[in-house]
């Protein structure tokens, strides 16, 4: 118990100073672990994968974005290596005849119709150590839904994976989650021809960019084809 109230009083510490200071920069320690998501464009600008311990934001913005590859492609890669993915799906939306059976076998799939669903689902599921992988789907979710998410939610869940060393991605279709150690853009702009020829050219056309790592907004990279 005194170990999980030292974690929490840490992370409260370095959010407290991150809003009072919001000029400063503060070294923080370097997370080398991470979950690769089988993207090779996404894991090679992440630096091998999604960090664990971190929220990661994924912004996906308008129809044919390729979020919807990135995350069966994380489930197919997670589903291989013989682990288990956790999938909050906000505005149930998750195709499941796009999936594999043997990946299908290997995901908790929790069906939400509205974000404040979806949240309560998320935190959930990030208070179990057996979920080492969660991913929250809020792309199709009203504006207005997620306009109502306070941001205490998100700092409550940067808490609960630093303590747990779980890696939570959250896929959204603006800037939406301040707490995010990692932020990434993707662009495609996927068509009915890219997505005729399946999802193996429906990635390549993925284009990824880095905003934010290590709690830093930037703009730090590229990686893949527009």
């Amino acid at each position: 118990m005194a170990t999980a109230t030292a974690t929490n009083n840490i992370v409260d510490l370095r959010r407290m100073l991150a809003e009072r200071f919001p000029s400063a920069r503060l070294r923080p320690a370097v997370n080398t672990e991470v979950e690769p998501t089988g993207v090779t464009a996404l894991d090679s600008l992440l630096g091998g994968g999604l960090p664990k311990g971190e929220v990661t934001e994924l912004l996906a913005s308008g129809a044919g974005s390729g979020s919807a590859q990135v995350l069966h492609a994380l489930l197919r890669h997670t589903a291989e290596a013989g682990r288990f993915l956790a999938l909050v799906d906000g505005a149930d939306s998750f195709d499941v005849d796009a999936a594999e059976a043997f990946a299908l076998e290997r995901l908790l799939w929790v069906r939400c119709r509205r974000a404040d669903e979806a949240m309560k689902a998320a935190d959930l599921l990030l208070r179990d150590r057996n979920l080492p992988l969660v991913v929250l789907d809020l792309k199709l979710n009203r504006d207005a839904e997620l306009r109502r998410i306070p941001s205490s939610a998100w700092f409550r869940f940067s808490r609960l994976v630093e303590y747990h060393g779980t890696t939570l991605l959250v896929i959204t279709p603006q800037q939406l989650v301040g707490a995010a150690g990692c932020r990434v853009r993707v662009e495609s702009r996927l068509g009915v021809d890219a997505l005729a020829a399946g999802p193996a050219e429906a990635l390549a056309r993925s284009r990824f960019e880095l905003l934010r790592a290590a709690g830093i907004e930037r703009e730090a990279g590229h990686a893949g084809v527009a």
